[in-house]
């Protein structure tokens, strides 16, 4: 159950943690380095201190004591009470740590002392007055610690002193000298951030371009060298990525080549293709139609002269020639509408678009805007009315559709171009690439340096959307 509980903590700890940008890393662990060790150094300090203080103040306390007892001797021999005043007023004036200080006769009776606002009697137990031994014992007050000493004189004889070393005036010194330290240690805490600044841009910056150049290089953008900076492993670093951003520029420039001989030779071809449809168109309609129109005027001569019971067969004749004829027409009319070269893409389209449908039955509706002020390229035109084809030849094999509408707009030298249908739709995702319908129509508007797209889903329709500049930015063989 534990756990349970603690490993989901620390991964959120441990994501987090990743999630920290590495400059803030970097200072972070530099100051608190820093702090760690000041701590830990202050602490450690004030316990030396602390300890030595009692030592030094127990030993104080005891010179002090000694030394009194040693002046004191005279006075009290003489029975010179304000010169032992005097004494002990002069240790403490001079003395800022002592506390207080009295001289006790041989019945512990006070002879002299230092206090201002009289003796305190809690001094003098009960236990003192049989002690005439030297020993020095740490009070508490509520001043402190002060270490008490008393000290014979002439062995107990004649009494003995007792001085009152504290500790706040050495308390007041080491607390200074803590802040002295901990101020000392904020300065180096700044020193240590502006270090890591410091670290933190030589190091990060590289980083931050290298991030930006893989930005840029995910986008397609190949030139952006990064500046080599530091000479370390960063700077190897960015050497071994500005050397691979070399051959990556070289490769596309080759790509590149490749592409537009591609473009160039496969534009090329479709022009190739298009003229032997017109030439074919041409032939059809002229020297095929035109024999066909002779073999059908020569027919009705014979069947004029028939008197022989033939005008059946040739009725029949007749027709099948006329049938032929049509199809002729109409497969002239599908390799290369004279009326595309002669009128323009409009006048085509309606054209087209009347005999598709009388032979499927399909209800299309036709919008042309701003197409009538001028005529776009030849090869725009064809790339135009072959797009517009094999959309509605693929609406007729694969939509089961019956509404069909185009719209076809010029507008700020773009010609922009919508087919859409109600049929049962489909996921573009899943048509192969060797379906040569969609990509087909995809390369000729990219040939034209237009962009190209189809948005459907099963059971909504399909929309064919493409633009394509009217004068086009390529060469046109046709």
């Amino acid at each position: 159950m534990q756990n349970t509980v603690v490993q989901p903590l620390r991964n959120k700890f441990k994501n987090s943690l990743l999630q920290v940008p590495l400059r803030f890393k970097i200072m972070g662990l530099a100051l608190g380095l820093v702090a760690i060790s000041g701590t830990v150094t202050i602490y450690r300090v004030h316990d030396i201190l602390v300890s030595n203080m009692k030592t030094i103040l127990k030993e104080e306390s005891v010179s002090v004591a000694r030394e009194l007892a040693s002046h004191s001797k005279d006075y009290i021999l003489i029975n010179d009470l304000y010169g032992l005043t005097r004494l002990l007023k002069d240790i403490d004036n001079n003395r800022p740590e002592v506390r207080y200080a009295f001289v006790v006769d041989s019945h512990y009776e006070v002879l002299a002392h230092t206090f201002e606002d009289g003796f305190p009697l809690k001094l003098l137990t009960g236990e003192d007055r049989l002690n005439f031994q030297e020993r020095t014992t740490p009070l508490p007050t509520n001043e402190g610690i002060v270490w008490d000493t008393f000290y014979p004189i002439l062995e107990g004889g004649n009494g003995g002193v007792r001085v009152g070393i504290t500790e706040t005036v050495m308390q007041r010194q080491i607390t200074v000298f803590l802040r002295s330290l901990l101020l000392h240690t904020f300065a180096v805490m700044v020193i240590a951030l502006i270090l890591s600044v410091l670290l933190t841009f030589i190091i990060v910056n590289p980083v931050k371009k290298l991030l930006g150049a893989t930005r840029s290089i995910r986008r397609g953008h190949y030139d952006c060298i990064v500046d080599t900076f530091p000479q370390d492993e960063v700077g190897d670093l960015i050497e071994a990525f500005n050397a691979m951003l070399r051959q990556l520029q070289q490769a596309d420039i080759d790509r590149q080549e490749k592409e537009q001989i591609r473009k160039e030779f496969l534009q090329r071809i479709i022009s190739i293709q298009e003229q032997e449809r017109k030439k074919v168109s041409r032939e059809l309609h002229d020297q095929t139609g035109q024999a066909l129109a002779s073999i059908m005027v020569r027919l009705n001569v014979l069947d004029k002269k028939n008197k022989s019971g033939l005008s059946e067969d040739i009725a029949a004749l007749k027709k099948s020639l006329i049938e032929e004829m049509e199809a002729i027409h109409n497969l002239a009319l599908e390799l290369r509408p004279s009326v595309l070269d002669d009128m323009g893409l409009v006048p085509a389209l309606e054209l087209s678009l009347n005999q598709f449908r009388e032979r499927h039955g399909l209800h299309v509706e036709f919008v042309a805007i701003g197409m009538e002020k001028e005529r776009a390229d030849h090869c725009v035109e064809t790339c135009v009315y072959r797009i517009i084809q094999e959309s509605l030849t693929n609406i007729v094999k694969h939509a089961d559709a019956g509404t069909v509408k185009i719209l076809l707009e010029w507008r700020q030298e773009m010609i922009r171009c919508v087919i859409e249908d109600d049929g049962k739709g489909f996921d573009p995702d899943q048509v192969p690439r060797d379906r040569l319908g969609l990509y087909g129509m995809e390369e000729r508007a990219c040939l034209c340096g237009g962009r190209f797209n189809v948005d459907s889903d099963s059971g909504q329709g399909t929309m064919i959307s493409f633009t394509i500049p009217a004068k086009g930015i390529i060469e046109c063989h046709e």
